[in-house]
């Protein structure tokens, strides 16, 4: 899923959950069950890690970013939160899985040290549960349009509920 599907899921559970503690690490949760979706783009990672088209994907990343920035920023300034402190932390933990993932693709850690084990762990953790409704229900995963329809409708309801 995008990361401004992440962040706003995020940002509703912290709005609803309004621990911290206990919002980040239900939107920590929530990242691995909104990554089970089929949504268009394990071809684009498979692209990637064969090592094709790898500007293409850190351009789409780097706009996923901004986007989700602008989107976080526009809903802190724009919405009245139960909790922003809640809300913060519920964002932080939707996104921190992807964050993790991005660490150890910058880093590509060979599993020696500690970290490094844990983060290909991590890794190989996060890859599986985005295949594991494609590989056990479906032939292959939705086509990127239909992901980004998906992802869009989405993102919209969310925002809506926020607003």
């Amino acid at each position: 899923m995008f990361l401004a599907v992440h962040a706003t899921v995020g940002a509703l559970l912290g709005n609803v959950v309004v621990d911290p503690a206990a919002s980040f690490s239900l939107s920590f949760a929530s990242h691995f069950l909104l990554d089970m979706i089929p949504h268009g783009d394990q071809y684009l990672y498979d692209q990637y890690k064969r090592g094709d088209d790898v500007n293409q994907a850190v351009v789409r990343v780097l706009v996923d970013a901004l986007i989700t920035a602008v989107l976080v920023f526009f809903l802190l300034s724009n919405v009245t939160f139960v909790s922003e402190a809640g809300v913060i932390a519920g964002i932080i933990g939707g996104l921190l899985p992807d964050l993790l993932v991005g660490l150890f693709e910058m880093l590509k850690p060979k599993g020696r040290g500690w970290t490094g084990r844990q983060l290909l762990k991590f890794n190989d953790l996060h890859m599986r549960n985005h295949v594991f409704l494609i590989r056990r229900f479906f032939r292959g995963d939705i086509s990127s349009k239909f992901g980004l329809v998906v992802q869009v409708l989405v993102l919209g309801l969310v925002v809506r509920w926020l607003l």
